[in-house]
């Protein structure tokens, strides 16, 4: 028996090449549900605010990205059924996220200590 949901993000930190430091991968994941499931955090435009009256227009600019960016990941994922009724909504939010680190990753990073050329490109 294998672990779906573990199999996924260790896919997933190969993807993005820090395989096995798991933990950045489980913030990442974590940030990303919060994402794909409410869009923007609601603190962005006030700190966007905060930074531009401050005259840090390379932070503003940086936090516009980052809402941007949690836009586009909610309108991607918002038509996906996440199987509240199964308990699967891990499952499928991981395959999601797994989709999110392929396209923003590429293929697996040989970089990582445990390189495969089977595993999954």
């Amino acid at each position: 028996m294998t672990d779906t949901l573990n199999d996924i993000l260790i896919e997933c930190a190969r993807l993005r090449g820090c395989y096995p430091l798991m933990h950045r991968t489980l913030h990442q994941f974590d940030w990303f549900v919060d994402a794909a499931i409410f869009g923007p955090d609601r603190g962005l435009d006030l700190e966007i605010a905060e930074a531009e009256q401050a005259g840090n227009e390379a932070l503003a600019k940086l936090l516009r990205a980052r809402q941007t960016e949690e836009n586009a990941l909610v309108k991607q994922f918002k038509e996906v059924s996440f199987d509240y009724d199964k308990g699967n909504e891990l499952i499928t939010l991981a395959r999601a996220f797994r989709v999110y680190c392929t396209k923003q990753y590429g293929p697996i990073q040989t970089f990582s200590p445990d390189y495969d050329s089977e595993v999954v490109a």
